[in-house]
C-alpha cells in the first residue's frame, strides 16, 4: 500500500492563499511544437484485447493495468479504438507531453535529462496528493480500486498517491523513450513507491511524492504546496542516508537490483530575488544572508526559495545525518523585517546533500 506523502505543519498567522506565488517551473515550455512527435509513435504496435461495454469496474481496472503493461513493460504504441474507455488516459498522457517536451529534444544530448525534468517537474507541480484518501486508508478502509492509485488518477483527475505518481512518471518516461523503472520499498515508516529513471548510462533515483512539499495552513485546514528538487535524480546511498525527520527509519528503505552510484546536482543554476540573481548552491554564511537581505527587499514576496547550503566549514559527511546549518538558518530568518513564521516554527524542510526550502509569505 503505497501512500507516504511528505508533509508538515507551519503556523502560517494570517496568510491567505492569495499571497502563495504560483511558481510555475521555469522551464517548462511556453510555445509546444506545431507539429508533435513522440518517440512511441515509431514503436512497434500493439492491440489491446476485445472488450464489450459497459466494463465493470474490476474489468476498467483490469484494462488500465493492461495500457500500462502494453507501453511501459511491452514498450509498445497502443492501437486504442475511439471508444475504449482507456483511449483518455492515453491521449490525456501524450498531450502532457505534447505541451512541454520539445520535438528537438529527442536528439539533443541532454535531451533525455529535459525529458525527465519535465515530467517530474509537471507531476510534482499539477498533481495533487490524495491526502483523504490517504486517512480513509488508515482508518481501515479498503480503498485499492481508487484510481489515485494507478495512472487514470493522475492523467484524469489530477489527484494520486505514490503508487500512481510513479507509475505515471514510468508511463511517461517510457511513452518518451526514457528508461525508467518502480522502486517500492518504505519511506517516513509508511509503504511507498518512486522511481529510477536513466539518463546517460546513469541510473538516477527520482521521486516526485517526496519533491511535492506539502504543508498546513489555517490550522490545518487545507494543505498548500511547492514544487522542489531535493530527491531529484539522486544515489542510493543518498536515498538510504538521509532521515528528513532525523530518524533513520524514516529514511528510504528499498531493493533494487539496479544500482544507482552517483548523484545528479541540480543545484548549479541560479535563483531570481527581483532583479538579482543568486546561485542555488551557497557557499557562506554571508552569501545566504545577502540572499534573505534581497528578500527582505522585496518586501518577502518571494514565496519560496529551493537553496542547497555546502559552506567550506561544514563536515559535507555530516549534511544528511542532522540540520547543521540550523543556527545559519536561524540568522538568516532574522533578516526579514516581518514574517509569518516565529524562529522556533523551522519554516524551511530539509532535503538530501544540503538541499532547504525556504518558505517565505508576508
Amino acid at each position: 500500500m503505497a501512500l507516504a506523502a511528505l508533509s508538515f505543519a507551519l503556523p502560517l498567522g494570517g496568510c491567505t492563499s492569495e499571497a502563495v506565488s504560483p511558481d510555475l517551473p521555469p522551464h517548462l515550455i511556453e510555445k509546444p511544437d506545431a507539429n508533435p512527435v513522440r518517440p512511441i509513435d515509431g514503436f512497434e504496435t500493439a492491440e489491446l484485447s476485445d472488450f464489450s461495454l459497459p466494463l465493470s469496474d474490476d474489468k476498467y481496472r483490469a484494462r488500465v493495468d493492461e495500457l500500462y503493461q502494453t507501453v511501459v513493460d511491452l514498450g509498445r504504441k497502443p492501437i486504442l479504438r475511439d471508444d475504449d474507455p482507456v483511449k483518455p488516459i492515453y491521449d490525456a498522457a501524450v498531450a502532457v507531453l505534447d505541451k512541454y517536451i520539445l520535438n528537438a529534444w529527442h536528439a539533443e544530448v541532454d535531451g533525455e535529462y529535459r525529458k525527465v525534468h519535465s515530467i517530474h517537474d509537471w507531476l510534482v507541480y499539477y498533481v495533487d496528493y490524495d491526502f483523504e484518501l490517504y486517512d480513509r486508508y488508515h482508518g481501515g478502509e479498503a480503498v485499492d480500486d481508487n484510481p489515485a492509485f494507478d495512472i487514470d488518477g493522475v492523467f484524469l483527475n489530477k489527484r494520486a498517491v505514490c503508487n500512481g505518481l510513479s507509475r505515471a512518471a514510468s508511463f511517461l518516461c517510457a511513452v518518451e523513450g526514457v528508461r525508467s523503472m518502480r522502486v517500492t520499498g518504505t519511506y517516513l515508516g509508511a509503504p511507498h513507491a518512486w522511481n529510477k529513471v536513466n539518463i546517460g548510462g546513469e541510473w538516477y533515483n527520482m521521486d516526485v511524492t517526496a519533491d511535492a512539499a506539502n504543508y498546513t495552513v489555517d490550522k490545518g485546514a487545507s494543505y498548500k504546496k511547492q514544487l522542489t528538487h531535493g530527491y531529484f535524480l539522486l544515489s542510493d546511498k543518498t536515498y538510504r542516508r538521509f532521515s528528513p525527520n532525523g530518524d533513520p527509519s524514516s529514511a528510504h528503505v528499498f531493493t533494487s537490483t539496479v544500482k544507482s552510484e552517483k548523484d545528479f546536482d541540480y543545484y548549479t543554476g541560479m535563483v531570481s530575488v527581483g532583479d538579482r540573481d543568486f546561485g542555488m548552491t551557497v557557499t557562506s554564511k554571508a552569501r545566504l544572508l545577502e540572499i534573505f537581505d534581497a528578500v527582505d527587499d522585496e518586501g518577502g514576496r518571494v514565496g519560496k526559495l529551493e537553496l542547497k547550503l555546502r559552506f567550506p566549514e561544514k563536515d559535507e559527511n555530516s549534511v544528511n545525518d542532522g540540520d547543521i546549518y540550523a543556527r545559519e538558518i536561524k540568522d538568516a530568518y532574522r533578516r526579514l523585517g516581518s514574517s509569518d513564521f516565529s524562529s522556533s516554527s523551522l519554516p524551511y524542510v530539509r532535503y538530501p546533500n544540503g538541499v532547504y526550502l525556504f518558505l517565505m509569505y508576508f
